[in-house]
């Protein structure tokens, strides 16, 4: 369903809010096609740059370092250490009232201190860049601050559409009354006073890469009526919604949800589609409106309308609409964001070093990212999603072990993050527990990843699992004190920074149970032993009513209840009494602290979101966005546990919640992505994207696909949205590593595989020679238009085929294949295993190979007469009257009576009738 959803708002560039606070800041708008005059006045003067620089005289530097080409003029002023200025020669003096306007594109800005484009107005004297002028100033991102004079006094600084880097966009600047006004893309981002005095007009630009493509001067004869009187700073904002949704868009088969928090109980909403129709009504409750039972056949787009609040932002429902909308930005983010930019052999690869940061994988990743565990997570839940997904543009060179070209590029990433830890050589606790993640998933790997690196890593890791000292590569932000011996119980419990959550050894100690198990050691159960004793401890010390033990734990809670409910269902004979328990009490709390108008799981009674912790940033508002987009991980694994139907539907409505929050059902109305309106960066229908996001840094995550930069605090709940930027904003990949595991999660709540026979319907045998239909249900309609497929594993025995399945139809929620089970061979008492995913993840179906198919009658029928002997199973499958086979034809009623008492005879011996069920048999027979 991609690209169905066609939007006058995609034209040629989104906007979205800047960086500073503002009121609901950032509707989506198209650029003019041609400078908005608010009145046609003289033209003063137009520059298009087809006679190169004649008429430009450099104030800093020189006219050479500006080159010009279809009449466009680009300066690249990355690598000086001052700014770039022109003037006008000869000079040109601005009247009193004017506009001034230049359409311009920033190719690339150079951190957080560039100030991509300056238009100065006013310049008395041109000989000096900081002294009696005015400077409008477009910020990185898309921001404004208006200086008076450059450089010196910065009069205001505020909010501005976000233009995308290489889009281009007007800047324009227009005097009238004292007062300067300042408008992006026709969008007005200021009004201050004007300068005494008039002056000429110049341009400036400091660390970054533009082209500007036209210069216009107008006189200004009539005063636009929408002209300020008074100045009233940097205070642009856009129109509030109260009707928040999922901007982008539902899943057909999931919760759909919005909230309007200003809208009484009891008040009528509606949904209507592009052309106004009503679709669905419902009403409000507690500020919330549920729409879950439509399930249109068409994808919209549809907005909900509530009586007296207005209407939402557009959205679109469809089958896998989240995964579709979700899955490449994942793996775009994950591949962006690597160390030396993929680059492995870089002089000066190592810890801590220039575009690595706190690890030796992932920019701005650190010991606790969990980077490997999350991305085979997400390709095990979803295999075929993911194994035709590659970026062809992706740097992987330095490598020991390439891969080959087929490989997706989930696989390349795993096998990325592998080598650089092993080649690294790693100790440190929680990077150990990464390898095994690898060393486990590693035959669901095989078909690309190189046997040399497993058994590289095998060999490394074993010795050190039980290696106290942990000297290499710790981590600055390793606040909880412990030693790297994975075999003892750790009792610590981590702080909000995330970086040593209950539980983490749990996992690592299974994998690595597994792999001994598949190398024949004998050391295998001290694994097993280590994950049984972790897990004993959280059950019999955790309180989940200490917030500390779960939302505080931050972008890592998702470690604790998923790393409990694998060790539940894939060990329930080694898991200890009261595990399950302990994971209902978890989910209780939960959808207890999630009582309200956005189904948010809040900190405590008292507190929505994580309070200040030892490095969490600046203010008492910390970024818990990682949270966020990480809960669907433990709610979707506690779903799938819990004996309460009624507490399972919950957690899944909370977790798409969840979700719902990052896509801007949340107070602030936005995404949590700065560039989520981008085609290039952002998600398929967003509408407003977060404040701002983070310049450099460690990460130097701005530019990436798919980064979330930031979540609502504290004080913008339960409904402030007019606080405005508020705490702290940065994107992290220890958060989108999050949303890996709340996406792996997610799928594998919504699979499922049957088996279905010639009518349909679904049957638990199956027969050697009679084709079976396997069904799957997954997240895979992911191509517009198009037929998706997939590869389920059929085994019987040792025989395994894969069995493509498809959509009968396009949009379709179900995938088909067929298979006879001869083909591999069954035979009676064979059981045939039907599986899609890959681990933990995986999900199956068995039905026993029999030779017969179930006779559902209780009793042996003959004709009309009921004898009442037990229709019994001989161990082929078969019924009594499936061996008799009562339904022939027959000569007469005395060769019917001769047949049943020789072949009863024979039934009898085998045990499958007592004597006085035969005799019933015959004489039910003789007398029918």
């Amino acid at each position: 369903m991609a690209g169905l959803r066609a939007r006058a708002r995609r034209a040629v560039a989104k906007v979205v809010a800047g960086m500073v606070a503002g009121v609901m800041a950032g509707a989506a708008l198209a650029l003019p096609s041609a400078p908005p005059a608010a009145a046609r006045g003289e033209e003063l003067l137009r520059a298009d740059f087809t006679g190169g620089m004649a008429g430009w005289r450099a104030v800093t530097g020189s006219l050479s370092e500006w080159t010009t080409a279809e009449g466009r003029a680009t300066v690249d002023t990355r690598g000086q250490t001052s700014g770039r200025y022109l003037t006008l020669d000869p000079r040109l003096d601005l009247p009193e009232n004017y506009e001034v306007t230049a359409r311009v594109r920033v190719e690339a800005t150079g951190g957080a201190s560039s100030r991509p484009f300056n238009l100065i107005t006013d310049w008395a004297d041109p000989a000096d860049v900081r002294a009696a002028n005015l400077a409008a100033q477009v910020m990185p991102g898309g921001g404004i601050t208006v200086a008076r004079p450059l450089a010196t006094t910065t009069v205001c600084s505020g909010p501005g559409p976000l233009v995308v880097q290489g889009d281009w966009f007007d800047l324009t600047v227009r005097r009238a009354r004292g007062v300067v006004v300042v408008e992006i893309a026709g969008e007005r981002v200021a009004s201050v006073a004007a300068r005494e005095g008039s002056g000429t007009i110049g341009i400036g630009v400091y660390l970054a890469k533009i082209s500007i493509d036209s210069l216009v001067a107008r006189t200004l004869p009539q005063i636009p009526s929408d002209h300020p009187a008074q100045p009233g700073g940097c205070s642009w904002s856009a129109a509030a919604k109260l009707v928040m949704v999922n901007q982008s868009g539902y899943d057909l088969e999931g919760p759909k949800r919005f909230t309007a928090p200003k809208a009484a109980d009891g008040t009528a909403f509606t949904v209507v589609d592009e052309d106004g129709a009503v679709r669905f009504s419902g009403a409000v409750r507690g500020g919330v409106g549920d729409f879950t039972a439509f399930r249109p056949a068409d994808a919209g787009p549809y907005r909900v309308v509530v009586e007296g609040s207005g209407s939402s932002f557009d959205f679109g429902i469809g089958p896998a609409w989240t995964f579709r909308v979700a899955y490449r930005r994942a793996i775009e983010f994950m591949s962006g964001t690597r160390c030396y930019f993929g680059d492995a052999g870089v002089s000066w690869a190592g810890f801590n070093a220039s575009q690595c940061g706190w690890s030796v994988m992932w920019r701005d990743g650190d010991t606790y990212s969990f980077e490997i565990p999350t991305l085979v997570d997400l390709y095990a839940a979803n295999p075929s999603a993911f194994e035709g997904l590659r970026l062809d543009t992706a740097v992987y060179k330095g490598l020991r072990h390439p891969l080959p070209a087929d490989a997706p590029e989930i696989v390349r990433l795993i096998a990325w993050g592998t080598e650089m830890l092993l080649d690294a050589r790693v100790d440190t606790t929680l990077w150990k527990e990464q390898l095994a993640s690898f060393l486990a998933a590693y035959p669901d790997l095989s078909p690309w990843v190189p046997r040399a690196l497993y058994e590289e890593v095998r060999d490394y890791l074993f010795p050190i699992w039980g290696q106290q000292e942990r000297g290499r590569f710790n981590s600055p932000y390793d606040y909880t004190a412990h030693t790297g011996d994975l075999f003892q119980t750790y009792t610590q419990l981590g702080t909000g920074k995330g970086e040593f959550p209950p539980g983490h050894s749990i996992r690592p100690n299974l994998d690595m149970y597994e792999v001994a198990l598949r190398e024949g050691r004998t050391d295998a159960g001290r694994y097993l032993a280590a994950a049984t004793a972790n897990a004993r401890w959280i059950v019999d010390n955790l309180d989940w009513a200490d917030p500390r033990t779960t939302k505080g734990q931050r972008q890592s809670e998702y470690v604790t209840v998923p790393s409990l409910v694998r060790f539940l269902t894939e060990y329930p004979g080694h898991a200890p009494s009261g595990l399950l328990a302990k994971i209902e009490a978890w989910a209780r709390t939960a959808v207890d602290r999630s009582g309200n108008l956005w189904d948010f799981r809040k900190y405590s009674a008292d507190r929505w979101t994580i309070p200040s912790f030892s490095g969490g940033g600046t203010g008492s508002d910390p970024n818990e966005t990682g949270n966020v987009a990480g809960f669907a991980a433990p709610a979707l694994a506690a779903a799938g546990v819990v004996r309460d139907p009624s507490l399972a539907a919950r957690l899944r409505e909370v977790a798409a919640a969840h979700v719902d929050n990052i896509f801007g059902r949340n107070p602030t109305g936005r995404h949590a992505t700065y560039r989520a309106t981008t085609e290039r960066w952002g998600f398929e229908g967003a509408d407003l994207g977060w404040f701002s996001e983070y310049q450099g840094g460690v990460g130097m995550l701005q530019g990436v696909p798919g980064v979330l930069d930031g979540s609502p605090k504290n004080g913008h709940y339960p409904f402030n949205p007019a606080v405005g930027n508020i705490g702290h904003t940065e994107g992290w990949v220890s958060f989108n590593t999050a949303w890996n595991a709340s996406l792996a999660w997610l799928a594998a709540d919504r699979t499922a595989v049957r088996l279905l026979g010639p009518e349909g319907a679904p049957v638990t045998r199956v027969q050697p020679d009679s084709p079976v239909t396997v069904e799957l249900t997954a997240p895979l309609n992911l191509t517009a238009g198009a037929l998706d497929s997939a590869e389920v594993e059929v085994r019987v025995g040792d025989e395994v085929v894969e069995v493509t399945v498809k959509e009968s139809a396009p949009d379709a929620a179900t995938l088909r294949g067929v298979i006879t089970p001869s083909q591999l061979g069954a035979s009676p008492g064979e059981v045939l295993v039907a599986s899609y995913g890959h681990g933990d993840f995986a999900r199956s179906v068995r039905a026993p190979v029999t030779a017969c198919a179930r006779d559902s009658a209780p009793t042996v029928v003959v004709g009309e007469a009921d004898s009442g002997v037990p229709n019994a199973e001989d161990p082929q499958g078969c019924s009594l009257a499936q061996r008799l086979g009562l339904d022939r034809t027959w000569p007469d009623h005395g060769s019917l009576v001769s047949y049943v008492a020789r072949e009863s005879r024979a039934l009898a011996a085998e045990g499958l009738l007592t004597a006085a069920q035969r005799a019933r048999l015959i004489s039910t027979v003789a007398g029918s």
